[in-house]
């Protein structure tokens, strides 16, 4: 009777709880918005989990799906090998397309075969690449600044705001798709900005610029720092760099002499698109993306029970100092591009 007695509550508990595990019924694991039980990142796709399946190696991941937990280095290099081959195809797909009479036609300048090579370098590889940045980053949800901004997002008081601040981990650590995505990109174009600025002689800065850039994507890449951060620093803020491109075709050292005077008028569209965009990204957006790595990364570097950071302090220190360099350079530019324009309304 005692054992009859203690089924039948056993049973009762059971029903209560919902359906046994044994029929099929859920169990007592916890479940993400999703409804997996792993923990999901703030794309709400699952986290790279050290008990999940790794993602199959030298695969190609064009779209954001095969992004879903961090790839393998082996698909990382491969993706990155076609994004710039892809690159290397459209601008000798360009290079074609001038020696045709109606392209050489317009101008004489057009019928130099080097200046022709140029002007296919800066808009097919240089714009090409600064577009497709700038597009992967707008089209993240709230992009550009959004994904920071939501991390942060309704600071009534400072009590809520460092509430908000200590949640670093998720800003500098947490895998983020879109963020990946990006960097992979990145990586490649700065790839063939290295290869080309050896084969043009653009200059050791050139070289030093692509060479920090390439190992700074690599860091955000593995071990995966900032990611939430590329959505702006590689994706939004390149499209300053779309307009700076198209501009450096009529500087005649590094684009083709002569070209601003056989087409003025597209040379003065160039250049206000260029400031509107330069201030707008870099002296303006940049600085508020950037004082936020700023903060979280000295919040890491203190925090002495934050293995990862203890572990990666280096990298930490590196890309500050890089972020420092840069934001400074963008501000000393910003004076150079007042005095270049106001020298040349006095030319005009």
């Amino acid at each position: 009777k005692k054992s009859s007695s203690l089924e039948l509550v056993m049973r009762t508990r059971s029903r209560s709880r919902g359906r046994s595990p044994a029929r099929g019924g859920k169990t007592g694991a916890p479940s993400n918005s999703n409804g997996s039980s792993a923990p999901s990142n703030s794309n709400g796709s699952s986290a790279p989990s050290k008990s999940g399946n790794p993602p199959p190696g030298y695969q190609l991941m064009f779209a954001l799906k095969y992004y879903r937990t961090q790839p393998q280095i082996s698909s990382t290099v491969l993706t990155s090998f076609v994004w710039c081959m892809c690159l290397v195809g459209f601008e000798h797909l360009l290079r074609w397309l001038f020696k045709l009479n109606l392209v050489q036609n317009l101008s004489p300048i057009l019928q130099n075969e080097r200046n022709t090579q140029i002007i296919a370098r800066h808009i097919g590889t240089d714009f090409a690449a600064a577009v497709m940045c700038s597009y992967l980053g707008l089209t993240v949800k709230n992009g550009g600044l959004g994904p920071i901004w939501e991390s942060l997002k309704s600071p009534r008081s400072e009590k809520l705001y460092k509430k908000a601040r200590k949640g670093y981990a998720k800003r500098l650590w947490t895998y983020n798709a879109e963020g990946f995505r990006i960097f992979v990109f990145f990586f490649a174009y700065q790839f063939k900005n290295l290869w080309d600025a050896y084969v043009w002689n653009d200059g050791p800065e050139f070289i030093f610029h692509h060479t920090v850039s390439i190992i700074t994507s690599w860091h955000g890449m593995y071990p995966g720092l900032g990611q939430i951060y590329a959505v702006f620093f590689m994706g939004l803020s390149e499209i300053s760099t779309a307009t700076l491109v198209l501009l450096a075709n009529f500087d005649p050292t590094l684009g083709v002499d002569g070209l601003a005077e056989a087409f003025p008028l597209t040379k003065i569209i160039c250049a206000v698109a260029f400031v509107v965009t330069f201030v707008t990204c870099r002296n303006v957006m940049w600085p508020y993306a950037g004082w936020h790595y700023w903060k979280d990364s000295l919040e890491a570097l203190a925090n002495p029970t934050d293995k990862l950071a203890k572990a990666n302090s280096g990298i930490l220190k590196r890309t500050l100092f890089v972020l420092v360099s840069l934001t400074f350079l963008q501000f000393l530019w910003l004076g150079q591009i007042f005095v270049m324009g106001y020298q040349e309304i006095q030319n005009m």
